[in-house]
C-alpha cells in the first residue's frame, strides 16, 4: 500500500529516473517502495537517509548506491514526496 505519492520536479528528472530504473532495477524498486511508504524513516533506510544542512536544509538525501543519490522534500499534509535531484555523487 502506498501512503505517499512521488512527484518528479521536471522532465529531466523523469528521464533520469527511468534511466536508473533500467540500469539499477532492484535499487530503484527499493527506493520507490521506501519513498511511497516511509520517506522519513531512518531505521527503515538502513543508513541510506540523511537530512541535509545549510542551504539545503529541509531536503532529505537517500543514497541509492555508492554512486547515485536522490534529494527530496516531504509534504506531510499532502502526503507527497517531491524529488528535487537524482544523480551521481559529486
Amino acid at each position: 500500500m502506498t501512503d505517499y505519492q512521488v512527484k518528479l520536479r521536471n522532465n529531466a528528472l523523469n528521464r533520469k529516473w527511468h534511466s536508473l530504473c533500467a540500469e539499477l532495477p532492484e535499487s530503484m524498486e527499493r527506493l520507490t517502495k521506501y519513498l511511497e511508504e516511509s520517506p522519513q524513516d531512518r531505521l527503515r533506510s538502513n543508513g541510506k537517509l540523511k537530512k541535509l544542512k545549510g542551504k539545503l536544509k529541509g531536503i532529505l538525501q537517500y543514497d541509492i548506491t555508492d554512486r547515485y543519490r536522490v534529494h527530496y522534500r516531504v509534504d506531510l499534509a499532502k502526503r507527497v514526496v517531491y524529488v528535487e535531484y537524482i544523480g551521481q555523487h559529486p
